[in-house]
C-alpha cells in the first residue's frame, strides 16, 4: 500500500512539472562521455530495439542553446529541441532524413569550476525505420556530461 501511494505521489509529482522560466541556465557546449549499456547491445554499448541493426550517434560534444524554457541543439545534422521544466528535467526532439532523436537529461547545476557550472545526465533515444524490413529500430544510449563552455 505504501508503495502505491509513493508511485502515485511521484506520478502527480511529474504530471505538475511546469516549463521553466527562472532556471539556471543550460546553454553552452558540453563533453558527453557515453555508458556501456547492459543488455542487448548495437556493439558499441547502445541499448537496441528490434531485430534490425542500427547505431545512433555518440557525439563527442553538445552545444544548447536556450531561450526561456525553450532548448535546441543539433545531433548529427538534424534539429531537435524541446523544454527544460521546473524540475531541471530536459526533454528534446525531432530529426530530419528518417531518423528520431528523443534526449532526455536532467539538469544539475554546479558551483563554477572547470564545468561551467552545469552538469547532465540523461539518454539519447535514435530511431528509424529499417528499409528492408520496414520494421521501427531504436537504439538508446546513457550519457553524462559536463558544461565547457557557455
Amino acid at each position: 500500500m505504501r508503495a502505491l501511494v509513493l508511485t502515485t505521489l511521484m506520478l502527480v509529482g511529474c504530471s505538475e512539472s511546469q516549463p521553466c522560466r527562472n532556471c539556471p541556465s543550460v546553454q553552452g557546449t558540453y563533453a558527453m562521455t557515453w555508458a556501456d549499456a547492459g543488455g542487448l547491445t548495437d556493439g558499441d554499448g547502445g541499448v537496441v530495439t528490434g531485430t534490425c541493426t542500427f547505431e545512433g550517434p555518440r557525439p563527442a560534444t553538445l552545444t544548447l542553446t536556450h531561450k526561456d524554457s525553450n532548448v535546441t541543439t543539433v545531433i548529427d545534422d538534424a534539429p531537435i529541441g524541446g523544454t527544460l521544466y521546473d524540475t531541471y528535467d530536459l526533454a528534446l526532439s525531432g530529426g530530419g532524413d528518417g531518423v528520431t532523436y528523443k534526449l532526455r537529461a536532467l539538469s544539475i547545476p554546479e558551483g563554477g569550476g572547470s564545468d561551467a557550472g552545469m552538469s547532465l545526465r540523461g539518454s539519447l533515444t535514435s530511431g528509424r525505420v529499417d528499409s528492408a524490413s520496414g520494421e521501427y529500430c531504436e537504439t538508446s544510449d546513457s550519457f553524462t556530461a559536463q558544461r565547457i563552455s557557455r
